[in-house]
């Protein structure tokens, strides 16, 4: 291959098994190999530029691709097929998003859970041609009755697997990983639960008093405290319904998105599996595969001490996804998030309350006390409209 930016790995294409979409494509276009004079890169459209990048890396082959639809970045991805033969193509223009971070967690990962090969990739342009993992998510699998009892045991084999990838990702050694990504900090973490006061407060129509804005930085600071205090691990920080795939030729599953990895708390990705923001299961649910996690990781802590740890976790990435949700609507334009957002709100509530009943701190009974009685009815009103 000519192109000096590009390289090409000694992935074989019959890696990337063939599936059909399973949504409509927002576009389709087909480019053969052209003679005609390209314009300078500089000069050229994004998409000029993929185009001409990927003919570069696929010389002299049929190529064709289709714009696949979602993602909450500035990312955008393509389903490509060469010869019959299909991948996914990630576009991350520079000036909004790198690569490097993907390409540094793929390679970090690779060996201990199934991420997307890649196959060729240029972090100068923002692209990377990656394995196809296929159209079916694991959100396309679970169970939406848990009253259907084929659908619950096949619910439960899903969740399970899931729990092992968890367990898979965290044997990864933290000294290797300390190389490719950034811990989990003080910084890091209350910059996040920022989102909460500066998207989702103004939001709903909430203004911070002296008083409660104190209380505010007490609480984060109570959660921080408490959070790095837990065992640490490579975490995927993502790990959620939407970012597994079901693999049609292997019973792992397949992790995506998982490019924002850090050196975190061993339950954040738990939190994010258990009380996905887009999966509506009930609390004892919940519990009850807290306690199956618990066992099958062999904690060295009783289940009462792991299921604060959990809580506690849970309440910051809670913080953290409500102002996110909110972020994407207000900033980005991107409104379906906002349907999501009264069962991540009523998680936290749920936390906050399963932690006032354990922790002897009163920051945390006097924020559940101001969430109860001027939180919640300001989001009823603003979803009620």
């Amino acid at each position: 291959m000519n192109h000096p930016a590009a390289q090409l790995t000694n992935q074989d294409p019959s890696d990337s098994k063939p599936s059909p979409s399973n949504t409509e494509p927002l576009e389709q276009q087909s480019f053969e190999q052209q003679s005609l004079k390209q314009p300078p890169l500089k000069q050229q459209s994004r998409e000029q530029q993929l185009h001409t990048w990927l003919n570069e890396v696929f010389p002299n082959q049929s190529l064709q691709h289709e714009k696949i639809p979602g993602d909450a970045s500035f990312r955008s991805y393509h389903r490509l097929t060469v010869d019959n033969q299909h991948y996914i193509v990630m576009d991350a223009p520079p000036a909004k998003e790198s690569v490097k971070e993907f390409i540094a967690v793929d390679n970090l990962m690779a060996g201990y859970v199934h991420v997307p090969k890649m196959i060729a990739m240029d972090e100068q342009q923002g692209f990377i041609v990656l394995e196809d993992l296929g159209n079916t998510d694991f959100a396309d699998v679970i169970a939406k009755d848990l009253t259907d009892a084929g659908e619950l045991a096949k619910t439960e084999r899903y969740y399970q697997q899931a729990m092992q990838e968890i367990l898979a990702i965290q044997k990864i050694d933290i000294n290797d990983a300390k190389a490719a990504i950034p811990s989990y900090d003080d910084a890091l973490l209350r910059r996040e639960m920022g989102l909460f006061s500066d998207w989702f407060l103004p939001y709903i129509g909430v203004t911070m008093t002296p008083d409660l804005e104190a209380l505010w930085q007490d609480l984060q600071s109570d959660i921080i405290q408490q959070v790095i205090a837990q065992p640490q691990v490579v975490v995927h920080r993502d790990f959620h319904s939407r970012n597994l795939m079901v693999l049609s030729h292997s019973d792992e599953l397949g992790v995506i998105d998982f490019q924002d990895a850090v050196i975190g708390a061993y339950t954040y990705d738990l939190a994010s599996l258990l009380r996905d923001a887009y999966i509506n299961y009930d609390e004892n649910w919940v519990n009850t595969h807290l306690a199956y996690y618990h066992q099958l990781a062999q904690i060295d802590k009783s289940l009462a001490e792991f299921t604060v740890d959990f809580n506690i976790m849970s309440l910051q990435r809670h913080l953290k996804v409500l102002g996110i949700f909110v972020r994407l609507f207000e900033r980005d334009g991107k409104d379906r998030y906002l349907t999501n957002l009264p069962k991540v709100f009523n998680d936290l509530l749920t936390c906050l309350k399963a932690i006032s009943q354990r922790d002897e701190r009163p920051t945390f009974d006097k924020f559940a006390d101001w969430m109860t009685a001027a939180a919640a009815p300001a989001f009823q009103q603003k979803i009620q409209g």
